[in-house]
């Protein structure tokens, strides 16, 4: 019995011994898998970023390309349309030597590049801002790419930002999200629309009607059909029977998406979120430009009358608080320029406003919705600080916006009688023939 025992606790302890070894032989080998799997794995991550990273590099850079033509497209814009000219013919040539351009000569900012600043023909110099809006076009959808399409709109207020379950870059490309896509072009175009009209102005020629007309329409008939264009409605709450409003039909895709059904129309909502969004344009670009239009100054005028314009494309396009908002922004700063530069002619302090509109328009593409959060600017639901309504609040804003510009208009008025300034308001003078020739510009390309 006891030898019994005493086989069945050496096979026992035989049995752990052996179960003890092949453990002992068998964590080094786990050990050794699971590292080369970590190693496989931080590989294939690192391939991926790579991969993924090379991808949004070629994409950048197609999109800042697509700005630029669009950039070197608006050069003619600027240059023809107040001119009277048609924007399709005659092609690029030189304006005084009346040489056409060659292709090459054509490349949005390479061209300007290449050529060194100067006609290739007649030799004399290009004006550096056509590459310059050129190159500013293109960082427009840069930086639009980088901060609205692929944070999935987080920028904007009011709306739940798209959240990847891969790289931005990946969907982009294979699986495109056509709401976000569609803001993207949306803004894209208003930003590119208001650039012209600004640098209109700062030329001293008045906004151009077929331009503010033809962006109105784009910003109007999109915006009615899809209502999420604006992620800021007009108002609040729209009663239940106006939301219902809508004329369209439904079909079905079978092309992009196989099977899918989809309703296009025109809704009642998204035609008013538009003309509210145009008649806040109207008041808060009057109230921003009212100090400011003086008679007997052409350039005074055309920037004046550039950011009313202005404020009506941004109205139609994102809505009436978004020019509420600009308007706190641009009137004390304008304001402030003004005032600051007094040694100036008063039409040359103010030919920097449009052109500096669009920039502040630009910007705040990019942080409307943390503006729109902060505690010391007015979103669509009034002042944080506030227990008014809403309606109460944007009044009370807006009457003292009215009184702001009322004050800085007297202001500049009794500052613009004082020996000490020297504001003339007069025409532009005429360039000479000699100096006309050589600050003339070649008009950049039609066809890109």
């Amino acid at each position: 019995m006891a030898s019994h025992q005493l086989r069945r606790s050496l096979s026992n302890y035989i049995r752990a011994g052996v179960a003890l070894i092949l453990a002992v032989i068998a964590v080094p080998s786990t050990a050794l898998a699971d590292d080369d799997t970590l190693t496989r794995m931080a590989q294939f991550d690192f391939e991926m970023n790579v991969t993924m990273i090379g991808m949004q590099s070629i994409i950048a850079a197609w999109i800042f390309i697509l700005g630029a033509c669009f950039g070197s497209f608006l050069n003619v814009v600027i240059y023809r349309l107040p001119a009277g000219m048609s924007l399709g013919k005659p092609k690029s040539r030189c304006p005084r030597c009346e040489t056409p351009l060659a292709a090459k000569d054509n490349i949005p900012v390479l061209g300007w590049i290449m050529l060194k600043g100067k006609c290739r023909y007649c030799q004399l110099p290009i004006a550096p801002r056509y590459p310059i809006v050129e190159a500013v076009c293109g960082c427009v959808f840069l930086t639009l790419l980088f901060g609205e399409l692929l944070t999935g709109a987080a920028n904007l207020p009011f709306r739940h930002a798209d959240h990847f379950h891969v790289n931005p870059g990946f969907w982009l490309v294979w699986f495109a999200k056509w709401d976000l896509l569609g803001l993207y072009l949306y803004h894209c175009c208003m930003l590119v629309v208001v650039l012209a009209i600004t640098m209109i102005g700062y030329d001293g020629h008045a906004p151009q009607r077929r331009l503010s007309i033809f962006a109105v329409t784009v910003a109007l008939v999109p915006g009615a059909m899809w209502p999420e264009l604006r992620p800021v409605p007009g108002w609040l709450t729209y009663p239940n029977n106006i939301e219902s409003i809508a004329i369209g039909f439904q079909w079905t895709d079978n092309f992009l998406n196989p099977g899918g059904r989809y309703w296009t129309g025109i809704t009642l909502v998204g035609f008013l979120d538009g003309v509210l969004g145009v008649l806040g344009g109207i008041l808060f670009g009057w109230i921003t430009t009212a100090p400011f239009q003086r008679r007997g100054s052409t350039s005074e005028a055309a920037c004046s009358a550039a950011i009313r314009s202005a404020f009506v494309v941004v109205g139609a396009f994102i809505g009436w608080q978004a020019c509420g908002s600009l308007a706190i922004l641009a009137l004390p700063a304008i304001t402030c320029t003004s005032l600051a530069l007094t040694k100036l002619e008063l039409q040359n302090r103010l030919r920097i406003s449009a052109p500096a509109f669009f920039v502040a328009l630009w910007i705040f593409m990019l942080i409307w919705n943390p503006l729109n959060k902060a505690s010391w600017m007015i979103g669509f639901e009034g002042w944080k600080f506030s227990a008014l309504p809403w309606q109460a609040d944007w009044s009370i804003t807006t009457a003292g916006l009215l009184i702001t510009s009322i004050a800085a208009r007297k202001l500049l008025e009794t500052m613009s009688k004082s020996p000490d300034m020297t504001y003339r308001p007069s025409e532009p003078q005429q360039a000479t023939t000699e100096s006309a020739a050589h600050d003339a510009p070649i008009e950049p390309a039609t066809e890109e």
